[in-house]
């Protein structure tokens, strides 16, 4: 975009005419990036699974839950659904589009924030060049959140809700009708997602920020920003009443809040355990790519506060430190900060950029297409990289794919179609669950409950969970206190860690009498209780020597039974070679025994 100079430097440095097409091919570019980034097929999510779950279950019933219905060793307890228009939206959305409709919602809604953000920016004379720049670094830095699950309901409104007051405050006070607009948002929001109750602060804090100016304009306001008016103030605040008037228009009104509040103080067990709850500046959460950029940004959003006091606004200076201040405490919340700053930071950092000195330097930032056919081609390398899952496995070195669908090889989609063809989530009657699996397993099997997932409605019953997966003591107890009759064990990392096997529950069952392996695959094992009801499924399925466990941790038994029983042992290599053929605990085991089968 063209800069305008005073005379003496105009005639000695030109500015390189703004050809518009430039920015036009950079602009399509970021959208294809957009568009291809937020596409990948569904995996490393349970979340997903019970939101489809719930959904279908209001449907259906017509009614939404207050208690636990998903659950066999929490039902009764109190679950208040308060993302019932996220479940009930993208349970409709599948059931016509399927997948294919999920992933177009989760684009459309990072399509329209990143326009906000650039329709913004652009009213605030910044360049196309910084923009795009930033654009791709906090579309990077938020990356591990770019999944189609309720928190994106949240981001998409903080954006038109800071959109619509910063366009309000200055822009356009004469153009009301645009605050007419912020109590639908919230009638909306508070329907999807607990985040309203941020979005509601946000707007406080932005009325009371204007209430110092008012009163203090001389300190925080210019002539080119006055203070809002006495009227305009008034305006302002019934705005905000009705909003949280609109708040309270859902299924449980006050206790929605009261609930979300007091859920999220009685799950520190699920905060410990879940990687979005860790600090930050973690040592865990160190070297990975989207925490540096937080980093990166969370520093650079110092010139807000710079610009802030050059210009004498206090809105953006408190937004900032509030946030970044809050962003520290996990890196769940580091998202919200980089949801949130990017028209203040990349408008505050354009400023300092035109306190740049030299002409010739703000000119090549500023207007130079050759900037911008840089970012185009940096933009274009990154694009002919996605469909190859080149950025996700070897540059950003996560476990996400390209495409549209379910990733089957985190899911356990072989063993649930075993489950399925072979009846046995109508022949038993309470599983036991890996926390990886159980809202899949509500997804799959309408009606039938299980025993954990990631809901984790209270620490009482993760720890339940938790003594019995990990073998705490009185485990056995509580195996036996839940009278489980099969056992769904999804590990997805036990073919790179197969000690996993030896030190959670699964050691239990291969190595207990009472229990039968009928089904494994190289992420998933599924146990039966050897009771009468089985007695068919397991005569027919049954894994008595050739499993990952025998292979790893009893080789005693392998060995003994290529001796004593050769015939059952190459039957189920054979049974397993032509279920999976490919399947890399089966070839490790034929490596080690495959010549003593001849």
């Amino acid at each position: 975009m063209s800069r305008k100079h005073n005379k003496g430097q105009a005639k000695t440095t030109p500015a390189p005419k703004n050809n518009k097409l430039y920015n036009y091919i950079l602009l399509s570019a970021f959208a294809l990036f957009i568009i291809l980034f937020t596409t990948s097929k569904l995996t490393n999510e349970d979340d997903y699974f019970w939101h489809f779950a719930t959904g279908r279950y209001i449907v259906e019933t017509g009614s939404i839950p207050s208690n636990d219905v998903f659950s066999f060793s929490s039902a009764g307890t109190r679950w208040l659904v308060t993302e019932w228009g996220w479940d009930v939206m993208t349970f409709i959305i599948f059931k016509y589009l399927g997948y294919a409709g999920i992933s177009i919602l989760c684009t459309l809604t990072f399509l329209i924030m990143f326009f906000v953000y650039y329709v913004l920016l652009r009213r605030f004379d910044v360049s196309e060049t910084v923009i795009i720049f930033f654009f791709i670094l906090f579309l990077f830095a938020i990356f591990e959140r770019l999944t189609p699950r309720p928190h994106i309901v949240t981001y998409l409104f903080f954006v038109l809700l800071t959109g619509i007051l910063i366009n309000y405050k200055y822009f356009g006070r004469k153009n009301l009708k645009q605050l007419y607009f912020i109590p639908l948002i919230f009638l909306f929001w508070a329907n999807m997602h607990i985040g309203c109750m941020i979005g509601i602060a946000i707007f406080g804090l932005y009325i009371l920020t204007e209430l110092i100016v008012y009163f203090r304009p001389v300190k925080f306001s210019t002539k080119e920003l006055p203070p809002f008016t006495k009227l305009e103030l008034i305006r302002l605040g019934i705005v905000f009443f009705i909003s949280i008037l609109a708040m309270f228009v859902n299924p449980h009104g006050i206790m929605t809040y009261v609930y979300a509040v007091s859920s999220q103080t009685n799950a520190n067990m699920l905060h410990e355990a879940v990687m979005e709850w860790i600090s930050p500046f973690d040592p865990k959460a160190t070297g990975r790519l989207y925490n540096t950029l937080y980093i990166i940004l969370l520093f650079t959003g110092l010139v807000i506060l710079y610009r802030s006091y050059r210009k004498k606004e206090l809105f953006p200076a408190l937004f900032y430190t509030i946030f970044a201040l809050n962003s520290v405490r996990a890196i769940r919340f580091t998202v919200d900060y980089l949801v949130l700053i990017p028209v203040f930071l990349i408008n505050s950092f354009n400023y300092t950029l035109e306190k740049i000195q030299s002409v010739k330097i703000k000119a090549f930032i500023f207007d130079n297409p050759a900037m911008k056919v840089i970012i185009s081609l940096v933009l274009l390398y990154l694009i002919v990289n996605i469909p190859n899952n080149k950025l996700y496995h070897s540059y950003l070195e996560y476990a996400r794919f390209a495409g549209i669908g379910l990733d089957s090889n985190y899911y356990p989609v072989a063993m649930f179609n075993f489950i399925r063809e072979n009846n046995i989530q109508d022949i038993g009657e309470r599983p036991f669950n890996t926390f990886e699996c159980g809202g899949f397993f509500l997804w799959n099997f309408q009606g039938k409950k299980d025993f954990f997932d990631s809901r984790d409605l209270n620490d009482s019953i993760m720890n339940e969970y938790q003594v019995i997966y990990s073998k705490n003591p009185g485990y056995e107890k509580k195996i036996q206190g839940y009278n489980f009759d099969y056992s769904i064990c999804v590990v997805p990392d036990i073919v790179s860690e197969p000690d996993l096997m030896r030190k959670n529950v699964i050691s239990y069952f291969c190595k207990s009498r009472e229990w039968k392996l009928i089904f494994w695959n190289d992420r998933s094992l599924l146990f039966v209780r050897d009771l009468p009801k089985f007695s068919g499924i397991i005569s027919k399925y049954e894994y008595k020597y050739v499993t990952p466990f025998n292979f790893y941790f009893q080789r005693d038994i392998l060995d003994k039974a290529l001796v004593e029983n050769k015939d059952i042992v190459k039957a189920e290599i054979d049974r397993k070679f032509a279920e999976e053929p490919s399947n890399i605990f089966l070839r490790n085991i034929l490596r080690n025994y495959g010549n003593k089968l001849k």
